[in-house]
């Protein structure tokens, strides 16, 4: 077998290595050409121009000494000359052409007379006679220098011209030869390929109708042995190799069959319900807490689960909600359950999805927690309104001096508790908001509004409160935008917020945007400011209650954005920002069209 591959492949070889040794060889040649023609004559054409202009600069600055900026012409020249003195020399040193010495002994000497003859223009002390002189010595004399320089750029690049057409010639010709041998070669490749497809390929074919079947799953499969040569060898080991893979199947499906029942027993264990589900949304697993939970609802889930499931098992992301909103609520033999989904989609190691799993967490605990946490918050809220209206009135009172005068200092004390009053006024009432949208007892009344004739009311309202801060309010919304159903009165509270925390964190003089335009199935509300921006690190806590981003001024205490969150989830949307420190923020709102909530 290597006789035969080395026989069919040494001529092609042979052939191979004659056209390369033949090209590098030309290749050589025309390389030497090529650098002989750069290195003695592009050097010389470079050094002839670049003396032409730097005389030409020479000249100029004479022709400033003649119109009385002396010492911005004498600086000139001076630098000029160093740049023609420099290429001279580089002239002297690269004579490569017959001619070429007498034109730079011609140069030198013309240069030494030109730099004589400047040094007794700089003498005459009459302005007349500096112009005469200039224009019967020098002008000349530096027109001479011109031409010689230019016969020494002229003869360079004829013969790089020459030595360009004899490079080419001398292409050409190999060109020809290496077609002729480039033709030879596929002849002999064609002949010897046949050759060797007659001799080897057939075996080859053999074995590959058995891969296939190896590789669909049929281990059965067994190879002739027809000879004793390499061929012989492979079809040997290849018997081998499936008889080896047959025991592994054995052993991974006994495996696959253990892990699996290890996992259903896991799971099992679960208190949970998990569901796992097909890609044509069939159950293929369920543990005995799902099953206790389809008995109690007749063998069926709710209908509302099924949309997150689809989207899921359509490709889209793993649906993990991180609040209790998402929480469905059923209501089973006399108690509330409230259950809170979890789909994650199930994928192989190549990425490929192949169904997806639904944990139900029984939330009911926590969700009682949090109602009466809510209900606390609300509660101690209300109680403390009433003795600090009694405070702040008395403190009313006191700085109206109708029970008596005060000195400065306590006018100053007092203002400042008034100060903290009103703060913590404040502070109770953004609780007291809070905690009815929580608990979904705030009154909203929903009016369909689009989206532009919105921003622009926002605008008018809210302008005073940018100009105060030295800024500038615009609104921009896309055309035709459809309408939205809102309670008016709280979506300009989520504008007012957003509006007044970007007039606090950006430079007088800047520009603040509010746009509308569609997205998806909504319309996004965005805010937009120029300030310093947004710390990644905090951006995942921006909106949760009495957090404030540290380092920044004493303001509020943290309520305004999660009221803005809990507004905008009520009206079944989601809240948003996208900022990177020093360039800004963009807080947004995504809120459903009216035709598509109503549905």
């Amino acid at each position: 077998m290597k006789r035969r591959i080395f026989l069919g492949l040494a001529p092609i070889l042979v052939l191979l290595a004659g056209i390369g040794i033949y090209a590098i060889v030309l290749l050589k040649a025309l390389g030497g050409k090529i650098d002989l023609t750069l290195k003695e004559n592009y050097r010389s054409v470079v050094a002839g121009r670049q003396m032409k202009e730097s005389l030409q600069a020479m000249d100029s600055g004479l022709v400033f000494t003649l119109v009385g900026e002396t010492d911005r012409g004498i600086k000139i020249y001076q630098q000029n000359q160093a740049i023609f003195a420099k290429n001279l020399v580089a002239e002297e040193h690269n004579i490569t052409l017959p001619g070429e010495q007498q034109l730079a002994d011609t140069l030198r000497q013309e240069f030494t007379t030109y730099q004589s003859e400047v040094q007794h223009f700089n003498e005459v002390p009459e302005p007349e006679q500096k112009r005469q002189f200039y224009f019967s010595t020098l002008q000349p004399l530096g027109t001479k220098i011109k031409d010689t320089a230019q016969q020494v750029i002229r003869i360079n690049e004829e013969n790089m011209l020459n030595e360009n057409q004899g490079a080419r010639s001398l292409g050409n010709n190999s060109s020809r030869y290496l077609s002729l041998a480039v033709g030879i070669g596929i002849l002999a490749s064609l002949f010897f390929a046949y050759w060797l497809q007659r001799s080897i390929v057939r075996s080859l074919h053999t074995l590959t109708s058995v891969a296939k079947e190896l590789g669909e799953g049929n281990l059965d499969q067994l190879v002739p042995v027809a000879s004793h040569d390499e061929m012989g060898e492979l079809a040997a080991a290849f018997n081998k190799l499936a008889s080896k893979l047959r025991a592994y199947r054995q052993v991974t499906t006994d495996q696959v069959l253990q892990a699996r029942q290890m996992t259903e027993i896991t799971l099992s264990a679960f208190p949970d319900p998990i569901f796992a589900y097909t890609l044509d949304k069939r159950f293929s697993f369920t543990n005995p807490a799902a099953e206790r939970l389809l008995a109690k609802l007749n063998g069926h889930l709710p209908d509302m689960l099924l949309p997150d499931v689809e989207n899921v098992l359509r490709g889209a992301p793993d649906f993990l909600p991180a609040s209790f909103e998402k929480a469905i609520s059923l209501r089973l033999h006399g108690y509330d359950l409230h259950l809170l989904p979890r789909i994650i989609g199930m994928r192989d190691e190549a990425g490929n999805l192949f169904g997806a799993a639904m944990i139900l967490q029984d939330v009911t605990r926590f969700r009682l927690m949090d109602e009466v946490k809510t209900n606390l918050v609300s509660t101690v809220s209300h109680e403390l309104k009433t003795p600090l209206t009694s405070i702040r009135m008395g403190l009313h009172l006191l700085l109206e001096e109708r029970i008596g005068s005060l000195n400065p200092k306590q006018t100053e004390l007092l203002l400042a508790a008034r100060e903290d009053s009103e703060r913590l006024l404040k502070i109770i009432n953004d609780l007291l908001d809070l905690a009815r949208l929580e608990s979904d007892t705030a009154q909203r009344t929903f009016q369909k509004v689009y989206p532009k004739t919105l921003i622009t009311s926002v605008v008018q309202d809210l302008e005073p409160t940018v100009e105060a801060h030295g800024c500038r309010l615009k609104s921009e919304a896309e055309a035709d935008l459809e309408p939205v159903a809102v309670d008016v009165q709280q979506i300009r509270h989520v504008f007012s917020n957003l509006v007044s925390n970007a007039a606090k964190h950006s430079q007088p003089g800047s520009e603040i945007l509010i746009r509308a335009k569609r997205i998806g199935e909504g319309i996004r509300f965005s805010v937009i400011d120029r300030g310093s921006g947004i710390p990644l690190e905090y951006q995942s806590k921006i909106f949760e209650r009495f957090y404030r981003i540290p380092g920044t001024e004493r303001g509020g205490v943290g309520l305004g954005l999660a009221i803005a969150r809990e507004i905008v989830q009520s009206h079944g949307g989601t809240i948003g920002l996208e900022s990177r420190s020093g360039e800004g923020s963009e807080f947004y709102f995504d809120l459903p069209l009216a035709e598509r909530k109503a549905a």
